[in-house]
Parts: structure tokens; C-alpha cells; sequence
């Protein structure tokens, strides 16, 4: 497509595993580079310019507002709990206020969450300490380990005796909205450049999704093979409690996010939420929260 290439962040986890097949597999698209990273490291490949686009942590967003674009419609967020971001313990949520919290090198979105959650919401006052850390080592210098992705999930299997705090159930019970954990951003300069390009990764995104509710036998026989903490039943209760939808209430969600997070001073400013070919824009006014009277 006239020589143009689009580079594309490619998140190895398997809640991204099924979008990724399906992109390179089933729908490839002539002039699409996918370069794998972590959410963490494919974030900073973007703000640098060395990506044009990627699933990428929502936090991201907010970091450089005027230089990035969301795809609309998709997303990676909470349907429920979501067993992949969890916050490891062997103290339960009522005893962690004061508690020292090692927080996850892997990704920014659920680091502000996990400290958003622990302060506004709950209104706790903690140590945080960001390092690449696992289960075990983690609680042995901490009260508490913050996980996400693949590491999350595998020690869940051995965190016999843990507390696992699911951090979107907590969100959801404070705010009544879902969390959105990962967006498509698109820099700017890249739609312009080569907007026809993005506009055709779109269709092959937009063919992705009304296959991703019934995965291909190879795809799963492959996440398994990979992956050998889940079995068969685990691994499609595992993607049916992620949304891949970027519905009207996520939005207010990562409104809300945002809002908090600007509050706390983790964020500059609210970003105003602009979607890649759409001249709609949703009000970014502060949302009041109430821990007693959640938003609905």
C-alpha cells in the first residue's frame, strides 16, 4: 500500500493472544509490522514514534493526549472479575491500609489503579515500591505484590493460603463502572500520514472481533501448548470475562479514571477522549465520586 508500513505493539498475554492470531493469521494486512513487547516498553516505543500504533495501556493516553488518537469500538476491559490483574496478599482488603505494596514493572494503567483503588477509593495510606518482581519474592520483602498478565495468572495457581484482590471488582463495587485496561492509540502525525493504512487495520480489527467469541481450534491448541498453567475450561472462562468492547460505559469509566487520577497527581490533566475518524467528543467535566453513594 504504496510502500507505507504501519507499525503495530504486539502484547504477548493471553488476553491479547486471540486478537493477535486472527490480525497475522486469518486477516493479514499488507504494510502491518507487529513488534512484541510488554505493555510498559511497547508504551514507550509509541510515545518515542517508534510505533504507529498499539493495544496499549489507557494510562498512556493520558501521558501525551495531544499527540495520540483512539481507535474507536475496542478495547481490553473488565467484564466482572479479571482473575489477570490481581493485588497478592496474605493480608485480607480491610488490613492492607499502611501495608508496604510492590507494584508491577509490566504495566502503568494497573499501577494507577492499584494506587487509585488503595487511596481515594479506600482511603488507605501505603508505601509503593515499583519493581520486576514475582509472587514469592515479592511477599517476602512486602505486604502485598501487584500482578498482572501471565504472571498474575500462574500465580494464582500457587497462591494457596493468598489473598487475590480482584482490582475490577473493587473498581466496579466503588464507581459502578467497568475498567478499560488497554486501548488501540494511534499517534497522531502516523493517522495522518497513512490514514488509509489505518483505516484498512481497522476492517481487519473489525473482521477480528466477530470471530474472537468462537476461537479456532489451532489458536487454542496453541495458548495452551504455550501456556501451561491454564487448561481448556479455564482458558475460555478466562476470555469471557474480558470485554474487547469499547462500549459508552467504559468510556465513563476511563473518565472517571482519568479524573481521579488528575485528582491524585498522576496525571497532568483530564484528556479529552478523541476517536480516530469521528468528530464526537465526550465531556471530560470531573465526575464526583462518593465511596458511599457509587456512580451509576
Amino acid at each position: 500500500m504504496n510502500g507505507k508500513v504501519l507499525r503495530v505493539g504486539e502484547i504477548s498475554f493471553i488476553n491479547c493472544n486471540i486478537l493477535y492470531y486472527y490480525l497475522k493469521k486469518r486477516f493479514p494486512l499488507d504494510g502491518a509490522e507487529f513488534i512484541e513487547g510488554t505493555p510498559a516498553r511497547l508504551n514507550a516505543l509509541l510515545r518515542e514514534g517508534r510505533l504507529d500504533l498499539c493495544l496499549s495501556s489507557s494510562i498512556e493516553y493520558a501521558k501525551c493526549p495531544g499527540e495520540y488518537l483512539l481507535l474507536p469500538d475496542y478495547c481490553i476491559g473488565s467484564r466482572g472479575a479479571v482473575p489477570s490483574i490481581r493485588l497478592f496478599s496474605p493480608l485480607p482488603l480491610d488490613r492492607l491500609d499502611g501495608a508496604r505494596v510492590a507494584l508491577t514493572t509490566e504495566s502503568a494503567t494497573t499501577v494507577v489503579l492499584c494506587r487509585l483503588i488503595l487511596g481515594p477509593l479506600l482511603g488507605y495510606s501505603n508505601q509503593f515500591t515499583v519493581l520486576d518482581t514475582d509472587l514469592e519474592e515479592g511477599l517476602s520483602n512486602f505486604d502485598a505484590v501487584l500482578l498482572i498478565g501471565d504472571r498474575a495468572l500462574a500465580a494464582g495457581k500457587r497462591a494457596e493460603g493468598i489473598y487475590s484482590h480482584d482490582l475490577s471488582t473493587i473498581w466496579q463495587a466503588h464507581t459502578g463502572f467497568p475498567f478499560v485496561f488497554a486501548l488501540w492509540i494511534l499517534r497522531e502525525d502516523s493517522a495522518r500520514r497513512s490514514r488509509e493504512l489505518v483505516s484498512a487495520f481497522q476492517q481487519s480489527l473489525r473482521r477480528t472481533h466477530a470471530l474472537i467469541h468462537q476461537p479456532e481450534e489451532e489458536l487454542v491448541a496453541g495458548v495452551l501448548a504455550k501456556k501451561g498453567f491454564f487448561n481448556r475450561a479455564e482458558l475460555f472462562d478466562y476470555w469471557n470475562h474480558i470485554a474487547y468492547e469499547l462500549t459508552d460505559k467504559h468510556i465513563r469509566g476511563l473518565q472517571l479514571f482519568y479524573c481521579l487520577a488528575c485528582e491524585s497527581g498522576l496525571i497532568p490533566t483530564v484528556p479529552e477522549v478523541r476517536i480516530f475518524g469521528s468528530k464526537k467528543k465526550y465531556d471530560t467535566s470531573l465526575i464526583s465520586l462518593s465511596r458511599q453513594n457509587p456512580v451509576h
